[in-house]
C-alpha cells in the first residue's frame, strides 16, 4: 500500500497507471497460476498471489480515482488493471 499511495502521489492529475502481469484466479488457469506463483514467490522468499479483483481494491485503497480490469486476448499470460489518478 506504502508503493502504490507514493506512486499515486507522484503522478499528475488524469494520468492512467497501468498493472499487467500473470494474476491468481484466472478462470480456466487456476492450475498454471498456482504452479506459477508457487515458483515465483519461492524463488523471491516473499510476497503473495493476488487476483485483478485485489489490485483493484488495493489501487482504489490508495487513492487512485479509478481502477479497473481490461479484457486481454491472453488472460492466462497476463492481465491488465488501469487505475486513473
Amino acid at each position: 500500500m506504502a508503493l502504490l499511495r507514493k506512486i499515486r502521489g507522484t503522478l499528475p492529475q488524469g494520468v492512467r497507471l497501468i498493472v499487467t502481469e500473470p494474476m491468481a484466479g484466472t478462470p480456466g488457469a487456476e492450475a498454471m497460476g498456482d504452479a506459477y506463483f508457487g515458483l515465483y514467490l519461492w524463488a523471491m522468499g516473499s510476497g503473495r498471489p493476488r487476483t485483478a479483483e485485489t489490485y483493484v481494491a488495493m489501487l482504489r485503497e490508495a487513492g487512485f480515482a479509478s481502477a479497473r480490469e481490461v479484457a486481454t486476448g491472453l488472460p492466462m499470460v497476463t492481465r491488465l488493471i488501469v487505475a486513473r489518478r
